[in-house]
């Protein structure tokens, strides 16, 4: 597709459909799906084995497979070699601890029991291998737990009513760091002594784990926020303290009386917490502290030079246009700036570099307009580039520090798929190793010699192989993983690939899903599927990137479509920063653009097109309703930020800067403020307990649809947060989408 698209002139495609068509198993054959079809459990798209991770000094990998539903699912880990021979390790109903009184319990034959067995298990979840690849830890009933596979043994690490949070092995294996009260310990193994290694962790103090915010916008969602040594000696931590930050109240309106929580959280131009980045000694010695910019950030995720005589950590200015990467002695107590990013609009921040035994590192960066990775060294100096062009790197899945090589995925053939691909550190010898369309995602072998390789497309759910990377091109070994799916039961949807022009002329990639019994002689009303936000892409060839939603809406006689506007995720940063200072204006330009094909299209009713979002999707529902109120039939926002002040600072600053530096920009691109513009019918949907987009934005919404007199319809789900959770809410919510679709569209 991208050859093609190269050698067309902006002026030769108002749209170019490239009529992939590719129909989903069963078609018409198939039945119809129903709303409670779409939280099935298990669900109707298999299964899949998770948690795959290579056994440490051993040619074979762990996963963990699940059977059964609800609660009382079981789960197994079964352990498989490079030849396919597998043997399960362990399964949960044998992971019986004997009982035994909890601080504060009574023993057994009193009057208060023990919680039950089933209750105190350990679990799967985040299971990890030691670094000699011998035992396992496990987490269960709020405590720690080592199993040795050689014995078949579980032991009990800690005792206590507290969750040990991050678990992690030092790399030498003595040890166990974990984050408990918000204070960072260690636990020695050998002789189960416990060292507190911080002592002023609080609901506003935290040590080694990343406040709310900084959780949500900088750390990925990982939570953990320390990094041990490589020689086991030392670890490297975040402190954050909110002591300045705000709070918002939270409430459970379901408790007598309500209860409400609070919740540190930064409005725009608000107090930030202040970080500091600090090294702690295994006997609690404090080490020495890096330099920061207190009303800036600490970038999480940190990395040790390998003789761990320097840990790099990263700090970026409040305006997130500069991010230093700096390097700390750990001796010296010394830091040093080794390089910096800076652009004009924001800086995406990545993975901290990785260093290799010979002092140098690889890091990735969009200096060049797209994310590329490069090589520098620890010595000083500006990194040298090892791929180019305008495409980017996606995820790296592996360096072979022996062979040189750098393994990763990237856009370089097609914006919408994710191939697999290495690189040579000194530049030479780009390969592709995958030649399937879709999405990859891999995990390296510790001897560089093996892949698992994850991969999928937008009709075929994933599947996990096993990839032989050691010569000069990919081989895949075999297939590991391809769970068993009753898909072709249902008459699911087909999904064309779509080109159109912007109106300045521009590429805007979409998609277009169309009822398994499509008939162009037809005329079929659109929902528009939008999210539309930066550093998300929607229009993906990927399992997942249409929602079973979506094929139960085409079912019902409805087309559904997406497009990926500027602003939007994958093709550069000059693309993305598009919305800045002024979010929803050029977002909504190419969604109209994608909105003037569909009307080009002789079965699309062009009276009857509605749209829906959640999250930024829900913003620009509101945003779209409210600026060009002509256009849609109706629309449903979901958890929609209505104005940027109601917003964190950490994400809002980055796009919009503060509400001081840009008033006119909060207030144009504010749905709020146009909500007399409104004209749609409109369905707000939004959790009361929603602790990423307060309720506070839709509430202030409402309050102005009323004063303006302009009608709608609200649902609001007691103690559901952001993301709705549980078959009964989500099945409520699926139902009232379609239903609101059928009558007004």
């Amino acid at each position: 597709m991208q050859g093609l698209s190269r050698s067309l002139s902006r002026a030769g495609f108002a749209a170019i459909c490239f009529a992939l068509l590719v129909p989903a198993a069963g078609l018409s054959a198939g039945r119809k799906l129903s709303i409670e079809d779409l939280t099935a459990d298990p669900p109707i798209s298999g299964r899949a084995a998770s948690a795959f991770a290579w056994r440490p000094h051993a040619a074979e990998f762990s996963y963990v497979i699940r059977k059964g539903t609800g609660e009382d699912a079981a789960a197994e880990l079964w352990i498989e070699d490079e030849k396919g021979v597998r043997r399960r390790l362990l399964e949960s109903s044998a992971l019986q601890p004997p009982a035994e009184p909890r601080p504060g319990e009574v023993a057994p034959g009193v009057e208060k029991q023990p919680p039950p067995a089933r209750d105190r298990r350990p679990a799967f979840d985040g299971y990890r291998w030691s670094p000699d690849g011998q035992t396992l830890l496990l987490s269960g009933d709020h405590d720690l737990w080592i199993f040795r596979v050689a014995g078949g043994r579980l032991d009990r690490l800690t005792r206590g009513p507290e969750d040990e949070e991050f678990p992690a092995f030092s790399p030498d294996g003595r040890r166990i760091a974990f984050v408990r009260k918000n204070d960072l310990y260690a636990l020695e193994l050998s002789t189960g002594k416990e060292t507190r290694l911080t002592s002023d962790g609080s609901e506003r103090i935290f040590n080694g784990k990343l406040d709310w915010v900084y959780e949500e916008e900088l750390g990925s969602r990982r939570g953990s926020a320390f990094e041990w040594s490589p020689d086991g000696l030392s670890i490297a931590y975040l402190r954050l303290d909110d002591s300045p930050i705000a709070e918002a109240p939270l409430v459970d309106f379901l408790a007598v009386p309500a209860r409400v929580t609070w919740q540190r959280y930064p409005k725009a131009g608000a107090p930030n917490p202040v970080p500091s980045f600090q090294i702690v000694r295994v006997d609690g010695t404090a080490g020495p502290r890096g330099e920061i910019d207190r009303d800036g950030y600490v970038v999480p995720g940190f990395s040790w030079t390998h003789d761990s005589r320097a840990v790099c950590y990263r700090t970026l200015n409040r305006p997130q246009n500069r991010e230093d990467v700096r390097l700390l002695d750990a001796s010296a107590g010394t830091s040093r700036v080794l390089f910096s990013e800076q652009d004009p609009a924001w800086v995406n921040t990545f993975e901290a570099p990785r260093f290799l035994p010979d002092g140098r590192y690889v890091w990735k960066s969009e200096r060049s307009g797209y994310a590329h990775l490069y090589v520098g060294s620890s010595s000083g100096g500006d990194p040298r580039p090892i791929t180019r062009g305008e495409w980017m790197v996606d995820q790296v899945t592996g360096v072979d520090a022996r062979r040189g090589l750098v393994y990763f995925t990237a856009t370089e053939e097609n914006v919408r798929r994710r191939p697999l691909y290495r690189v040579g550190l000194d530049g030479k010898g780009f390969a592709k190793l995958t030649q399937s369309s879709g999405t990859h995602s891999g995990e390296l072998s510790q001897d560089g010699r093996r892949m698992l390789d994850t991969f999928s497309t937008v009709t075929a759910p994933p599947v996990v192989s096993l990839l032989d990377v050691s010569g000069a091109a990919g081989r895949e070994v075999r297939a590991l993983e391809r769970p068993a799916n009753r898909l072709a039961e249902y008459e699911l949807a087909t999904t064309e690939e779509v080109e159109v022009a912007g109106d300045d002329g521009v590429r805007l990639q979409a998609r277009l899903i169309k009822p398994a019994a499509f008939d162009p002689a037809r005329k079929y009303p659109v929902v528009v599927y939008v999210y539309g936000g930066p550093h998300a892409q929607v229009v993906r060839d990927q399992w997942g990137s249409i929602p079973l939603l979506d094929h139960l809406l085409a079912s019902r006689g409805f087309l559904v479509w997406s497009l990926d506007n500027r602003g939007s995720w994958g093709r550069g940063h000059a693309w993305e920063a598009a919305l800045l200072r002024e979010t929803g204006k050029r977002e909504l330009a190419d969604q109209l653009a994608g909105v003037r094909h569909l009307k080009t299209l002789p079965f699309v009713d062009p009276a009857r097109i509605g749209i829906w979002g959640w999250s930024y999707g829900g913003y620009m529902t509101l945003y779209a309703l409210t600026n060009a109120p002509d256009v849609w039939k109706c629309g449903i926002a979901g958890a929609p930020v209505t104005h940027w002040k109601f917003y964190d600072s950490t994400y809002t600053e980055r796009y919009m800067r503060t509400p001081a530096e840009n008033p006119a920009g909060y207030e144009a691109s504010a749905p709020l403020s146009k909500a007399k513009n409104l004209k749609a019918r409109l369905l707000l949907i939004h959790g009361a307990s929603d602790d990423n987009v307060h309720i506070q934005n839709t509430l202030a919404f409402v309050d102005a649809l009323t004063k303006a007199g302009r009608p709608y319809e609200l649902q609001v789900q007691p103690t559901q947060k952001h993301g709705f959770r549980g078959k009964a809410s989500l099945d409520f919510r699926n139902a009232a989408i379609v239903k609101f679709f059928e009558e007004n569209l």
